[in-house]
């Protein structure tokens, strides 16, 4: 190898990168790893855990392979790994890279599609087809104090930095961490929220003294 797995992987695949991903180049814990799923030889996870490049681009069956290394897609090559994981996101969401249900159609669409992909489930009642609007989305009571436990989606964060009259201060996206992605310049689920996260919360970042909220929030010290 000229360079590490994933760097190598990345120079075609870049854009994976700019999405959320099963984490790599990472320590497994609380998961059982077989032996045809190889790790690095500094014991990493890393793309080729999965992929074998070298395999074919297509399954018995005539199917896409995905040069997955076994004949498995979805959940079901997911539980290989996450056999005895509890219900959440890990055992939820069906792909390693993933890619919204939803296509967005119109620019005036109020939220993006992965917000309306959360939206799906955590509206309350589960639902598969919901009303799809920007506004406030409530957390766990303890999640924004000063807020009540909810903070906006599908508001432009360029337009609510420079308003008259605004509730808050914000930095330029310019000033923000890179971790903290925007979709259109709109502020999304997938702002604060990776669904792959190891983080409490499933956070992009840790809020250890609201450090995940000062990213955005400028306050008075």
């Amino acid at each position: 190898m000229t360079a590490p797995i994933s760097i190598l992987c990345g120079e075609c695949h870049a854009a994976i990168a700019e999405t959320y991903s099963h984490p790599i180049n990472i320590v497994p814990e609380k998961v059982r790893i077989p032996k045809d799923l190889p790790l690095s030889f500094e014991g990493l996870l890393t793309c080729s855990t999965c992929h074998n490049i070298h395999s074919s681009s297509v399954t018995p069956m005539g199917t896409p392979s995905l040069f997955l290394r076994r004949i498995a897609s979805g959940r079901s090559f997911c539980i290989i790994c996450h056999i005895e994981q509890r219900l959440s996101h890990k055992t939820t969401v069906t792909e390693a890279h993933m890619q919204s249900r939803f296509i967005e159609i119109e620019s005036s669409r109020t939220i993006d599609p992965m917000s309306a992909d959360c939206v799906s489930c955590h509206d309350g009642s589960y639902a598969t087809s919901v009303s799809i609007q920007a506004g406030l989305w409530l957390h766990n009571k303890d999640f924004i104090r000063f807020d009540k436990g909810s903070h906006p989606i599908g508001i432009d964060h360029e337009m609510a930095r420079t308003r008259e009259k605004r509730k808050t201060d914000l930095k330029p996206l310019s000033m923000v961490d890179p971790r903290i992605k925007f979709f259109g310049g709109k502020i999304g689920c997938g702002t604060c929220h990776d669904p792959y996260s190891p983080d409490r919360g499933q956070l992009v970042m840790s809020n250890e003294g609201s450090r995940l909220c000062l990213e955005c929030h400028l306050v008075d010290q």
